[in-house]
């Protein structure tokens, strides 16, 4: 089981809250126009896999009806499935539902050489996923997409320097696209930009670029050993993953382990009035199988999730 944090850590984050508190108001991220604050959204990360033979409004209204109102969709636009996901994209935004996107991240997809040589091929690579998620977002206004930064065997700094021009290229070509740069688990083979909070928080903060931000992977960060939350961290957090972690180690599990501390995250955040969205990012073998194993039908499994979120953000 992944170990929680400590007392001396719980009141050392405590500490920085009014901090970060300031911050995130000063940015009015948590505030609507009224000035009244504004609560985290629940979502999931969506697949027509998870719609299987029905529709997507016979697979979502009950999770709509537990405060499901955001969906997250990956954006890989030269997978085989690709024509099934875009007009599942469609379906969900006629039904209503708030879309966020997550950026290609496998195969090619790899930010590694993007303030060098490579920077062309690599912004034909992209391109196609950033008008896309720009297409919605001229019509629901700012649209929330995750990024992974760069990755690979090269020096930490120059991976840096790439993840920090493919931001600012985001960020300048398509304003209203708000990358957040996701918390990724540590690999010992592969150097991975962003597998910890403290480089986050200073590449993210070095930018001075306000659309953005860090996506907070709960299980990724369990993973990690859950490290102490460094300054500016939670008022730089504009997107949240959560995901528990099973026992031999699996992560992207719905919320049944207790093997990763989302509650106490989230509690924190909300002390810092964070109104962003919470995704409930599982992996649908995973969910079979636990429902197969616990006598239910993998709906139930996730409405025992969107439970728990809901009572987690309401305390």
């Amino acid at each position: 089981m992944v170990e929680e944090r400590g007392a001396a850590d719980c009141a050392l984050v405590e500490e920085r809250g009014a901090a970060d508190c300031a911050l995130v108001e000063e940015r009015g991220e948590a505030v609507n126009p009224r000035g009244e604050r504004v609560g985290p959204r629940l979502g999931l990360n969506m697949h027509p896999r998870w719609v299987g033979g029905g529709t997507p409004g016979a697979f979502l209204f009950p999770l709509r009806e537990l405060g499901l109102s955001v969906l997250e969709f990956g954006l890989n636009l030269t997978a085989p499935d690709w024509p099934e996901m875009d007009a599942l994209i469609k379906a969900c935004h006629q039904l209503g539902f708030l879309l966020s996107f997550h950026a290609p991240f496998k195969g090619p997809h790899n930010p590694a050489g993007f303030s060098g040589p490579k920077r062309g091929e690599l912004e034909s690579l992209y391109a196609p996923a950033m008008r896309y998620a720009a297409g919605f977002a001229e019509e629901m206004g700012p649209v929330s997409l995750v990024v992974h930064g760069a990755k690979g065997n090269r020096p930490r700094e120059a991976l840096r320097r790439d993840t920090a021009a493919f931001l600012t290229w985001i960020s300048q070509e398509w304003p209203d696209v708000r990358p957040s740069l996701e918390l990724l688990y540590r690999d010992e083979n592969v150097v991975k930009v962003g597998d910890n909070k403290p480089e986050l928080v200073e590449l993210v903060s070095g930018l001075g670029l306000a659309q953005v931000g860090i996506c907070w992977d709960m299980g990724h960060d369990a993973r990690n050993g859950s490290k102490p939350v460094p300054p500016g961290f939670l008022a730089r957090v504009r997107h949240v993953h959560a995901h528990d972690v099973s026992p031999d180690g699996k992560d992207h599990c719905p919320l049944v382990f207790g093997n990763v501390p989302y509650a106490r995250h989230l509690r924190r955040l909300g002390q810092v009035g964070y109104g962003g969205t919470i995704i409930l990012e599982v992996n649908g073998v995973r969910v079979c199988d636990l429902a197969t194993g616990r006598g239910k039908k993998p709906i139930e499994i996730l409405q025992d999730s969107f439970v728990e979120l809901a009572r987690v953000i309401s305390v």
